[in-house]
């Protein structure tokens, strides 16, 4: 971003991006961020579903699929072998309620990318039950959010998580938090464990 070289004070006003595009996502990144709290950011409802049902859900399986306990759906479809590894670690841990595989299900995170507005899905939600006995709903990536990463995560922790947060009492709902999943698969069961255990 630099001034026109013109010495016309009239011009002395007008700026030069390179790339617009990303000047204007990070300026609206940067918007208010000392208050991006639970008092100051609210979630926009659809308004004709505001809570999702999933019996609106279809499903069409051409993957293979593991058969579980802990869902109200009756099988995770596997994109990969690290998924189907982590949904037998969700059906292991005592502390997992529930969970199910997001597909199909349309839960998505928005968030923008070069100015464009774009949905993010994760790849499993979880129900978990804390040390103190409460219930909180847990998002779970596990591919680590190759495209777009940096975007993704940042909506995700910094605008959708305290949106919905911010009126969980009012709609009686458990608190959401997110943890990626990533690196070595041999530890996932530890870094959930982790996760859980700092809820």
């Amino acid at each position: 971003m630099h001034l026109l070289n013109i010495p016309d004070q009239r011009y002395k006003r007008l700026l030069y991006f390179e790339d617009a595009k990303k000047i204007v996502d990070h300026i609206a990144r940067g918007i208010n961020t000392q208050h991006n709290t639970i008092e100051h950011i609210r979630p926009v409802f659809n308004y004709y579903n505001k809570f999702w049902k999933y019996q609106i859900c279809k499903w069409q399986y051409g993957k293979r699929r593991l058969c579980h306990r802990k869902s109200h759906i009756n099988f995770v479809v596997m994109d990969s072998d690290w998924e189907g590894i982590y949904a037998k670690t969700l059906e292991e841990l005592p502390a997992v309620e529930c969970y199910v595989k997001n597909q199909f299900l349309g839960f998505a995170i928005p968030y923008t990318k070069d100015g464009i507005d774009r949905h993010y899905f994760t790849d499993f939600i979880a129900k978990v039950r804390c040390q103190d006995g409460s219930l909180k709903n847990l998002m779970i990536e596990i591919s680590g959010m190759s495209k777009d990463k940096a975007e993704k995560k940042w909506f995700v922790e910094n605008r959708w998580i305290p949106a919905v947060n911010s009126l969980k009492s009012k709609y009686e709902y458990p608190e959401w938090h997110f943890i990626e999943i990533a690196n070595d698969i041999r530890n996932i069961r530890n870094q959930l464990i982790d996760k859980i255990s700092s809820l």
